[in-house]
């Protein structure tokens, strides 16, 4: 008997076991293109993940970015990055002002992405909106997804948390200047740019960004996981900041 054929799951489990974070994707044994219909796998898709793979500057850019991400996930879990920033310039009134807003704002649009157990919860409203069911979830992920990317790397990209890390950096802080490295890797700045001004959507895969370089594929669960580390860095300055006389 012949082999089940399954084109979309092969392309999302190769294109996952190099961009996804850990266990994301389809498992060996699902047949994606039985489950879901081969007509939801548009040529589009398809050819946006291929070039993806085939692409090697981007393999490059996301493994850079990925290594920092990593030594910063295991530096932030202490008060390593804290340290740092206490000791540099005090922070303007403007400036706490200013993170206190992003982490405030951060926080609001995680909201949105609620679950029970792993199924993502609608948001008021959106049970009354005439859409089949995977598409409200699709809209509910990928939006709270897109929100918390825009607040960390393109509202909070200059201002206070750039100069307070970057001053750390400067000053030989380690952990300061690793969150350089992420907020200046090709891979974020990618992201960036297509948030603020270039374009993106939903794809099969997560969200497909546009810059001028071309198409970039960040995969949902690797995203949360870059934006969980980012809104750490942004509580962490701000409760820094807070430090200087201030009262949260």
């Amino acid at each position: 008997m012949s082999a089940i054929l399954d084109p979309i799951g092969d392309l999302l489990r190769e294109f996952y076991a190099f961009y996804g974070a850990p266990g994301e994707g389809p498992r060996a044994e699902d047949n994606v293109t039985e489950l879901v219909g081969i007509e939801r796998m548009s040529q589009h898709d398809f050819l946006n993940l291929r070039r993806a793979l085939d692409d090697q500057r981007a393999r490059k850019d996301f493994l850079a970015c990925k290594r920092v991400l990593e030594d910063l996930a295991n530096r932030l879990t202490s008060d390593e990055l804290l340290r740092e920033i206490s000791s540099v310039t005090s922070t303007s009134d403007a400036e706490f002002e200013q993170l206190s807003n992003g982490v405030l704002w951060f926080s609001l649009a995680a909201a949105l992405d609620q679950r029970e157990g792993r199924m993502p919860k609608l948001p008021p409203g959106f049970e009354a909106i005439d859409l089949p069911l995977a598409s409200k979830i699709n809209m509910t992920v990928v939006g709270s997804l897109v929100l918390r990317l825009y607040v960390a790397l393109v509202l909070m990209r200059e201002g206070a948390l750039k100069d307070l890390t970057l001053q750390g950096a400067r000053a030989h802080k380690p952990c300061c200047t690793q969150v350089q490295k992420l907020l200046n890797s090709e891979y974020v700045g990618r992201i960036r740019n297509a948030l603020s001004h270039g374009s993106f959507s939903s794809s099969i895969a997560g969200l497909s960004l546009q810059d001028k370089h071309g198409i970039l594929v960040g995969t949902p669960g690797f995203l949360s996981w870059l934006c969980t580390w980012l809104n750490l860095i942004q509580l962490q300055a701000l409760t820094a900041s807070s430090r200087q006389g201030r009262v949260m």
